[in-house]
């Protein structure tokens, strides 16, 4: 047997609930999100679904954990799954590979929650509650028992009480605690003693294969995230700094470092390999005016994506990668300010922009097709090249109004949907959309936005309308046109009425796209009003961006 195949090793293993969370809260083991893992993404019907599954002893997946023959403390570039204080001093540290939402899930739970990472609070848009009386885990705590204090109660053995408000249902609140508190979860424990070619690419591989929620990664982002940050040298402390200076927009390491290296001279290709990768970091020779004009391009980019499409943040930007071409621009261009840009330029850039992340073009063969982008970029023309990056594109240069029809089609608010939810987002900027306070969408940064169903999901949950399956339920609920942004405290304040009783004295939200006939406002006529509202989110599209939707 080659001494590859005895570099990794594999141990898998059963944890009940109150084992795993005590493990990861008293220090024993120190996880961390690698970089392309950071985001939880599960709202609280998913963690619903997830401890009713819990309660009704089914399966819900595993936890994959990967430690690394380098000490991952020396990544700065990695995230800790959760704040604490104080660890113990002989702790064990993975990098977590798959079941980040579950663990969150977990650690929500145990936390009232809510937790810290990364000094940013991470918490559930609605409490979990079981309803003894029918049975049954809902969001919110209308007439139910916050599972969070349950657990809690029961592992501390005060279980009498969390249950006092309901002495009937002492009995059955009692084992729905039980259960989630034992319930065993599989953990698998990947173990590598080097840090190879064929080690990383195996461990891509591995994550491709295991992750649930169809996220795909290649070496690329093993090789970023594993060792951009364990690199000796200038470069690691030039991109530590760089990376923390923008950390402020969510742009993702492997997107800085792609950017940076490419203005040192290295290719693309590269990424594809991990010693080409190592000795290319090496052989790079620093430059402060380069380093100062790359900072300088990144900080333009993304005013100009705030100026002309109103992103504030990379989070809702479903190619990140097509932030490269543009900042490379500017780079070459050495542009100074947008006054430095034609009105057409800005156009073209936005237009281009748009289309290349609502077609996912940099979705497969990346480094090819992004090398190709750099090349016409670098021959400094004197303008955008859009007709030169458009014809990369090929027929995929052009939005159908099919396409985005297909956002009813979709949950919206899973990856899956997310190029739907960047288009109506731009495109209520850009339309001068109003939050509920009367202040423009615009004024307001995109992470104190919450992704409002326009028809409450309660209502839509215990409708007859509403389909049996839960995925169905969930494209039937999170379409497109049922889904806008409005601001977190003001959407609390309006989610158990449907719109016929609160859109009439809502008129911010009828710049949202609404269609004016009242009629459609009522449940019943749920479904024709998606299809009317994708009407008005295509109209808008093609109104602002007529070079790319027809």
């Amino acid at each position: 047997m080659s001494q590859e195949l005895l570099s990794v090793d594999l141990n898998v293993e059963k944890g009940d609930v109150r084992e795993l969370v005590n493990r990861i809260m008293r220090g024993e083991w120190c996880i961390y999100l690698p970089q392309f893992q950071r985001i939880f993404e599960w709202d609280s019907e998913d963690v619903r679904y997830f401890f009713d599954s819990i309660i009704r002893n089914l399966p819900v997946g595993s936890i994959i954990l990967w430690e690394p023959a380098g000490r991952i403390e020396e990544d700065p570039f990695a995230t800790p799954l959760i704040d604490i204080e104080k660890r113990i001093a002989y702790r064990k540290s993975y990098y977590l590979l798959d079941g980040q939402q579950r663990l969150t899930a977990l650690l929500l739970l145990y936390n009232g929650w809510k937790i810290i990472r990364g000094g940013e609070e991470v918490k559930l848009d609605d409490v979990i509650s079981y309803v003894p009386a029918q049975n049954k885990l809902i969001r919110g705590s209308r007439g139910g028992v916050d599972i969070s204090q349950l657990f809690k109660a029961y592992i501390d053995g005060r279980i009498d009480s969390a249950t006092k408000d309901y002495p009937s249902y002492k009995n059955e609140l009692e084992e729905v605690a039980r259960r989630i508190v034992e319930y065993r979860i599989p953990y698998y424990i990947i173990t590598t003693l080097s840090e190879s070619d064929k080690v990383l690419a195996e461990m891509a591989d591995a994550f491709i294969r295991i992750n649930k929620a169809g996220i795909r990664i290649g070496t690329i982002e093993l090789m970023l995230s594993f060792l951009a940050g364990t690199v000796s040298g200038e470069f690691r402390s030039e991109m530590r700094s760089l990376y923390k200076k923008f950390e402020k927009y969510d742009i993702d390491l492997n997107i800085l470092i792609r950017f940076v290296l490419s203005n040192f001279g290295v290719k693309q290709t590269v990424f594809s390999n991990v010693d080409q990768f190592k000795s290319s970091v090496k052989n790079v020779k620093f430059r402060e005016d380069i380093l100062l004009r790359s900072e300088k391009a990144i900080e333009l980019t993304m005013d100009f994506l705030y100026t002309e499409l109103g992103l504030s943040s990379c989070k809702i930007i479903p190619s990140r990668v097509s932030l490269v071409p543009v900042a490379t621009y500017f780079y070459e261009k050495n542009v100074h300010s947008m006054s430095d840009l034609s009105e057409a330029e800005r156009r073209n850039i936005a237009s281009w922009f748009i289309i290349v992340n609502m077609k996912g073009y940099y979705s497969s063969s990346t480094n090819t097709k992004l090398e190709r982008d750099l090349e016409i970029i670098r021959e400094k023309p004197t303008t955008f090249p859009y007709d030169n990056l458009k014809g990369n594109l090929g027929e995929r240069c052009k939005l159908r109004k099919a396409e985005i029809e297909k956002g009813n089609d979709i949950n919206v608010l899973k990856k899956q949907g997310l190029q739907h939810l960047f288009l109506l987002y731009v495109l209520l900027v850009k339309e001068k959309a109003e939050d509920l306070d009367g202040r423009l969408l615009s004024s307001k940064p995109y992470q104190e936005m919450h992704r409002h169903h326009i028809f409450p999901r309660e209502i839509l949950s215990s409708s007859e309308i509403a389909p049996d399956d839960p995925d169905e339920r969930e494209v039937f609920i999170s379409g497109l046109g049922n889904i806008t942004f409005v601001s977190e405290q003001l959407h609390e304040e309006m989610v158990h009425d449907e719109p016929s009783e609160y859109l009439p004295n809502c008129k911010a939200l009828w710049t949202h796209f609404i269609p004016y006939e009242r009629d459609l406002w009522k449940l019943k006529n749920f479904e024709e009003f998606k299809r009317a509202r994708i009407e008005n989110i295509y109209r808008a599209a093609k109104k602002v961006f007529p070079e790319v939707v027809e």
